[in-house]
């Protein structure tokens, strides 16, 4: 199924520029991924996109602000791993909370450095966006949590002899124990 973008209201301008500079189906068209919830509005992301590495370099580099920031997002959906760590590895940091759900994604996934890279950056992160995606999406993070198990299952339990000691498992719990320690009573 072809991926059909949808962004929260804040997120338009910089997704009407980007879509623009970025050609629809490059290499093929991009498929569908996922939807979850950012401060209760909907944001699609593709499960891959295919666009050529230096074409999507380019716009990185020649964009700004949001633009940007969405830009290395998409990145880290693209089908070349050594691009998706490149672009998670610049988002590293960024507080912006539609920004959660293409890191959080990536913990689902099978390439240990991206994992690994995540795993050692929630410590720093902001809590506040990760606990407030983590309890507004409970259903993709459980997802992400059973692919996380299964990639460990499958290539890591050699090398992680616990499940709980697997980086992605080990970031996943630090997300959903920050989602229970901000929890607002009203």
């Amino acid at each position: 199924m072809t991926y059909r973008p949808m962004f929260p209201a804040v997120l338009w301008p910089a997704a009407s520029t980007l879509l623009l500079a970025l050609p629809h189906a490059e290499l093929a068209p991009a498929t569908n991924g996922f939807t979850v919830l950012v401060q209760g509005e909907q944001l699609s992301v593709p499960y891959r996109v295919y666009y050529a590495p230096q074409n999507l370099q380019s716009v990185i580099a020649r964009s700004s602000g949001d633009t940007r920031m969405l830009a290395l997002c998409l990145g880290t959906r693209h089908w070349n791993g050594y691009v998706r760590e490149d672009c998670l590895r610049q988002l590293i940091g960024n507080d912006r909370p539609w920004v959660v759900p293409f890191v959080v994604q990536l913990l689902g996934e099978y390439v240990i450095e991206i994992v690994e890279a995540i795993a050692a950056a929630v410590s720093d992160a902001d809590p506040e966006p990760l606990s407030a995606f983590a309890r507004e999406n409970p259903d993709f993070m459980a997802t992400t949590r059973r692919r996380a198990s299964s990639y460990w299952d499958c290539y890591y339990r050699r090398r992680f002899p616990t499940l709980q000691s697997y980086p992605a498992f080990v970031a996943l719990e630090a997300i959903e124990k920050m989602g229970t320690r901000f929890v607002v009573i009203s």
